[in-house]
């Protein structure tokens, strides 16, 4: 489990609301610039697959839309990527042996009905959980170093119970003014904004985010109470 996966779903929801403003774009224009390279609209284009499969839940929208949800949900998680990849590198930020191990130990419990399926070798299913496990901790290690810096609002996702979505804002600001990232088409650019800065209906208070432990041990320690 990725930090690739942390902001994607958060953009999601914004990426939606900004239809009404998308325009159609040419296959080959640039649409942004992320660390000196720039990302073009053909490299952000969706599978067939993937619009069918999006389309059959967002009944209500055109192949078009559909389209253009994926495309700006595809450079949302490009930018989050690199820019939380830039993060991590800069502050020397891994997660060590124990963490990893924690973080296994609780995916194998997730996962123990895999070990009766055929389909998946042994070695690979614990090459699977581990790193799985290293993404996850990594993830983990990466929100609590956020939320430290910048505080901010933190909200629950499936993927991450403890999302810093203020401390990601502040972070993606930084980075654009530095001018590590530019989005240059209108339509992308505001969907990306408007899901980052995205008011939440539900945050945590602020005395009950506690990044002293893993989310996954707390939940633990919770469920034995």
């Amino acid at each position: 489990m990725t930090r690739s996966n942390v902001i994607p779903m958060v953009l999601f929801a914004a990426i939606v609301v900004s239809l009404g403003i998308n325009t159609p774009q040419a296959a080959n224009e640039i649409i942004a610039r992320l660390f000196n390279k720039s990302i073009s609209n053909s490299e952000l284009q969706p599978s067939q697959a993937d619009v069918d499969r999006f389309q059959s839940i967002l009944t209500d929208k055109s192949e078009k839309e559909v389209r253009s949800i994926l495309a700006q949900r595809a450079l949302g998680n490009k930018i989050t990527e690199s820019v939380l990849s830039d993060f991590a590198h800069k502050n020397d930020i891994e997660p060590d042996d124990g963490e990893v191990q924690s973080a296994y130990s609780v995916i194998k419990q997730w996962t123990v009905e895999l070990d009766d399926n055929s389909e998946f070798k042994g070695d690979e299913l614990e090459r699977y959980r581990m790193a799985m496990a290293h993404g996850m901790a990594k993830s983990w290690k990466v929100s609590k170093a956020l939320y430290d810096a910048y505080g901010g609002d933190v909200v629950f996702q499936q993927d991450n119970p403890l999302t810093p979505v203020g401390a990601y804002q502040q972070l993606f600001e930084q980075y654009r003014e530095k001018g590590e990232f530019v989005i240059y088409d209108p339509a992308f650019k505001a969907a990306f904004w408007s899901s980052v800065k995205m008011k939440y209906a539900k945050t945590y208070d602020p005395e009950n985010i506690d990044f002293s432990l893993p989310w996954w041990e707390k939940s633990i320690t919770a469920s034995e109470k």
